[in-house]
């Protein structure tokens, strides 16, 4: 066997077997179980969204996908029964940020926010975009 193919068969062998160890670790074992992100795509009416509020009782969380807008909202429900909702996009160079543990991430420059929208991390200074919120007949509104 020849160099070439030695190590094709060999990086594959270890490919292989890493995506079997993560697979079976657990590492998934959010997204199967239902804990994981909840996504909710959805549009507005008269610049609001609205979410039923019985879609909070098994996931205190919400990734909100509206139609025609740039970037995903982070809703919340705290334990004081109270909502908050977060435009997902970093507010030092308007990328869109990323769901990391309990906050949020930047993968453009590192920046970090808490749960609660306030940096942890720079290079951005000034906390994530609140979105209004009320609630109306048994539904979440989300003035956008």
């Amino acid at each position: 066997m020849d160099r070439r193919n030695f190590l094709k068969s060999s990086c594959g062998a270890c490919a292989a077997m890493g995506i079997g160890l993560v697979l079976s670790s657990g590492f998934l074992e959010s997204c199967a179980s239902g804990k994981g992100l909840s996504v909710l795509k959805t549009s507005t009416t008269d610049g609001k969204v609205r979410i039923p509020l019985e879609g909070f009782a098994t996931n205190s969380f919400k990734l909100l996908r509206v139609n025609g807008y740039n970037f995903d909202i982070a809703v919340q429900k705290k334990e004081d029964e109270t909502y908050s909702a977060m435009m997902m996009v970093c507010t030092h160079a308007k990328h869109p940020l990323t769901k990391a543990g309990s906050g949020y991430y930047c993968t453009l420059h590192g920046s970090k926010f808490n749960g609660d929208g306030k940096v942890e991390k720079g290079p951005a200074s000034k906390p994530m975009v609140q979105l209004q919120t009320e609630i109306s007949e048994g539904d979440l509104l989300i003035t956008l």
